[in-house]
């Protein structure tokens, strides 16, 4: 199941089926009973019908629905093992508590049956969780669901965008174990650099760092903890490595200017995308650019 776009989780998941069958009757049988997907906005509901006609699926059970409208009690009989979402970003606030990213996410944890796997992409915001609101879904999450872990993505992933994301797995219908320990993976470095008017290209190195991180995830080989962290959670955490990782050694003035630069990058993302709050900025403040400029202006620190 996942709440879509343009139906690029779907297409995927259905290759990946698929490619583990050679039995037409089954093949046919994951087409029209397997895979279910749900899209607010109209444009982007036809542009996920199509994708789907085209790699020859047809429309399938895609559905044009509000997803936080749609009941997860009902949306469970459809039995769907595994959740993907890449849910709207910057669009919830106190006034708008239900638009929250981690709200997205509980949602879809509540949709599915027990023991399906759920990853979503989000800002790094998502799992920081400052607002009561947040804080209660975080607590709610872990009531009945299981944090598997979190991977911080490279900050060029949306490139252009402006948003720093990352991954978050959960197990649906399992409530997290105190002693549960969650796994906090720093993949900034994913082997994928900026080229002037290309975008992201692969500095040949991307192969060979994804399958560093699939063999740390699955525990095939151990690693340091600057690139993964593996410790209990709270509801209260930031549920991302830079939370739990504890470095010893002495930064450089290099590393001490860099760290600087990516926080002030990150808080001015951070106003500009609605969330000054984060940083006591009251939200009836006004957030043009003279403001985040004044901000960067006296090194974070808003007067």
């Amino acid at each position: 199941m996942t709440r879509e776009g343009t139906a690029g989780f779907l297409i995927a998941a259905m290759h990946q089926m698929l490619s583990k069958t050679e039995d037409e009757a089954e093949q046919m049988e994951i087409r029209k009973n397997r895979l279910f997907g749900i899209e607010l906005q109209d444009y982007m509901f036809t542009i996920a019908t199509t994708n789907m006609i085209l790699r020859g699926d047809g429309k399938s059970n895609l559905e044009n629905q509000d997803f936080l409208a749609q009941n997860p009690s009902k949306i469970q009989l459809k039995g769907c093992t595994v959740g993907m979402m890449n849910p709207p970003y910057s669009q919830g606030s106190k006034q708008n508590p239900e638009l929250y990213e981690i709200n997205f996410v509980n949602h879809l944890l509540e949709s599915l049956v027990e023991g399906a796997k759920v990853a979503v992409i989000v800002p790094q915001s998502t799992f920081t969780g400052k607002t009561k609101d947040e804080q209660n879904l975080k607590t709610k999450i872990l009531k009945k669901h299981t944090l598997e872990g979190v991977i911080t993505l490279n900050k060029n992933t949306f490139y252009g965008v402006g948003t720093n994301p990352c991954i978050g797995i959960f197990t649906a219908g399992i409530p997290h174990s105190k002693t549960k320990k969650a796994k906090f993976i720093n993949f900034e470095n994913d082997g994928y650099i900026v080229s002037k008017h290309i975008g992201l290209i692969d500095d040949g190195s991307a192969k060979d760092k994804k399958q560093h991180l699939h063999d740390v995830w699955n525990d095939e080989i151990e690693s340091s903890t600057k690139f993964c962290v593996s410790t209990t959670v709270e509801a209260t955490d930031e549920w991302l490595h830079s939370f739990y990782y504890f470095n010893d050694e002495i930064p450089t003035d290099e590393d001490f200017e860099k760290t600087i630069a990516d926080y002030l990058t990150f808080e001015v993302n951070m106003i500009t995308h609605g969330r000054g709050y984060l940083f006591g900025i009251d939200e009836e403040c006004d957030t043009d650019g003279e403001q985040v400029l004044k901000v960067a202006e006296d090194g974070g620190n808003y007067v």
